[in-house]
């Protein structure tokens, strides 16, 4: 019976924070205490065996987790091995139905797989946000460059947004409730 959940995840601009927010309100409306940690302040402050279940996030920028998740990962494969683990990522590639499944064997499969160990029950792949106000030059150039392959050579708006916040909050509930069954 899952009654806690630790919900860790990584982020570079926030979108992945706004998708954890949104799971994490999904979990605590099925009355189960969540503990939400954004790995750049700092691991989570409870020893991982009080958990029934963690799910661990990041963003994709350059086909890359962030490094937080991924380090919170390896160093604590041997704690995760006896605890339920859900992996997710934002990234705009699960913006396009082209690269979907590429994106999900890339950023979820090959991490579950490096770290054989881990019971991993569930993975989640969302749509994130690419707001080009927020990067530098040279990353908005290259960014913009690939958004509009990806729009097929329209118009690349100054914000594009992928995001399916029911999707996101649906995946969360739905894996608590398989975790229970």
């Amino acid at each position: 019976m899952v009654e806690r959940v630790l919900l860790c995840y990584g982020t570079r601009y926030g979108t992945t924070a706004e998708a954890a927010q949104e799971m994490s309100k999904a979990i605590q409306e099925l009355g189960i205490r969540v503990d939400l940690v954004n790995l750049k302040k700092g691991p989570p402050s409870d020893p991982l065996h009080e958990y029934d279940l963690v799910i661990v996030g990041s963003g994709i920028q350059a086909g890359r987790w962030t490094k937080e998740p991924l380090n919170f990962i390896s160093h604590n494969a041997d704690a995760l091995a006896k605890i339920k683990v859900a992996l997710f990522v934002v990234c705009g590639s699960a913006g396009s139905p082209d690269a979907c499944q590429e994106a999900q064997t890339e950023y979820l499969d090959k991490i579950a797989a490096s770290y054989p160990s881990l019971n991993v029950i569930s993975t989640g792949l969302f749509g994130g946000v690419f707001d080009f106000k927020k990067y530098n030059f040279a990353l908005r150039t290259l960014v913009r460059s690939i958004v509009k392959k990806q729009m097929q050579g329209n118009e690349v708006p100054e914000v594009v947004d992928f995001r399916d916040l029911g999707k996101v909050r649906a995946w969360a509930a739905g894996l608590v409730r398989d975790a229970n069954s």
